[in-house]
């Protein structure tokens, strides 16, 4: 495979899942130029969701972590440059500066730079025992941590939270997880789940807070006294935070690219106002023709749909981006899935919450939209495509686990959504 010249050069600014996917895609659509993957940490690209859940209870989870394998760069010409932080696009001349003081010339060059976390201002990171969890250095960190911590304060009921706690109640932590609004995962479920995990956690132990803030915090000991928006008082030994993220526009928008709160703007196929510069994964609030407007994920299958539709299409053409997302998360000895809409107009159960095992279809109108389930991998398989399909399907059928979805969806298939 011809590397060719400086000139012919693609750059990929972000290591992460959407980099990576965008740098394999562009060699799968036939681009025989260089292809260069630039990230600022110093690790080699690796997979995020394991951060909360394995990485910090097994140290043999490091060794199954990288995205690829090792030879998989080499293998496909791609060049990796680690530990070197994009600083400057200077779309003029085409040209990236990195803060390692080189510059990279591009042909095109596509922005796959994720989010940032957002900070709470009265626990910046860098103070003793609050941690972040974002990098494979945070989790580290975190786990090293561990074995000294008897008591743990979560601020966020989001899935990094709930996976973090999951994972210290496991170890025999005590934790009290901090929630601003009124039930956890509020934004990432129908109330039906949203109830199930508030009840799975605390049956585990974990005392979970809702409608609570963090008002003060002083050193106590060698850990905390927080104050609480309730007036109680919580000491902790070790503070995780946990409230979100935000894009990271910084980079695009100091270039002058057309920008916002909700990310990089891109079309269809992920291009920026620069025709030259494309965006994608988290980083990028784009058109989904799925949904028909635009939009931004913030999620695996996102990053990783998106990177590789970015890169193909950037090389080869194509049609404009039509995907369906969703989440998965594994707390305690349950598996949560969603795929499409996380909640409907009506959210039907297919089961019992009671017994643990059970599906929740999210109906908008008529049309199956959505599907959530808990430990229930086959119903989840149909309930993707019934989804993909955009079925009507009864709802008296869709509650009773007796009836076969597959031979259903048959049918659904002769009446698509409009």
């Amino acid at each position: 495979m011809s590397t060719g010249n400086e000139a012919e050069a693609i750059l990929i600014v972000g290591a992460g899942l959407a980099g990576v996917s965008a740098a394999e895609s562009v060699r799968r659509a036939g681009f025989d130029g260089r292809v260069i993957l630039a990230g600022d940490e110093p690790d080699a690209p690796y997979d995020r969701p394991p951060l909360s859940k394995s990485v910090l209870r097994n140290p043999e989870a490091l060794s199954n972590l990288e995205l690829r394998d090792p030879g998989f760069y080499a293998e496909n010409g791609i060049e990796v440059k680690l530990a070197s932080t994009a600083e400057l696009i200077d779309r003029s001349s085409r040209r990236v500066h990195f803060s390692d003081g080189t510059t990279v010339l591009y042909k095109k060059l596509v922005l796959t730079t994720g989010s940032t976390l957002r900070i709470l201002p009265i626990l910046p990171p860098g103070m003793p025992s609050v941690f972040y969890l974002r990098r494979l250095s945070d989790a580290l960190a975190l786990r090293e941590a561990l074995p000294q911590t008897r008591r743990m304060m979560i601020v966020g009921a989001g899935v990094i939270g709930l996976e973090v706690a999951a994972t210290a109640r496991a170890l025999g932590i005590a934790v009290t997880v901090l929630e601003a609004a009124a039930t956890p995962m509020a934004r990432a479920m129908c109330p039906n789940l949203c109830d199930f995990i508030l009840r799975q956690h605390t049956d585990h132990g974990v005392h979970i807070r809702t409608n609570t803030t963090i008002v003060n915090v002083h050193r106590f000991g060698a850990g905390y006294r927080v104050t609480l928006s309730d007036g109680d008082t919580v000491d902790t030994d070790a503070i995780v935070v946990g409230i979100g993220v935000v894009p990271n526009i910084g980079l695009a928008e100091a270039a002058g690219l057309a920008v916002s709160a909700n990310g990089i703007h891109v079309d269809e196929f992920g291009q920026t106002s620069d025709e030259n510069v494309y965006a994608a994964g988290e980083v990028a609030f784009h058109y989904n023709h799925r949904v028909g407007h635009m939009d931004r994920q913030e999620n695996w299958l996102h990053a990783a749909a998106h990177g590789e539709h970015v890169g193909r299409t950037l090389v080869a053409g194509g049609s404009g981006y039509n995907e369906i997302c969703g989440y998965w998360s594994d707390q305690f000895d349950f598996s949560i899935q969603s795929f499409g809409t996380p909640k409907g107009d009506r959210d039907v159960v297919r089961g019992t919450v009671e017994s643990g095992s059970f599906t929740i279809f999210h109906l908008v109108g008529d049309v199956v939209k959505g599907v959530s389930s808990i430990n229930a991998a086959r119903d989840m398989r149909t309930g993707k495509a019934l989804v993909r399909d955009g079925a009507r399907i009864p709802e008296a059928v869709l509650s009773d686990p007796t009836i076969d979805l597959g031979k259903w969806r048959q049918s659904a298939l002769t009446s698509p959504a409009e």
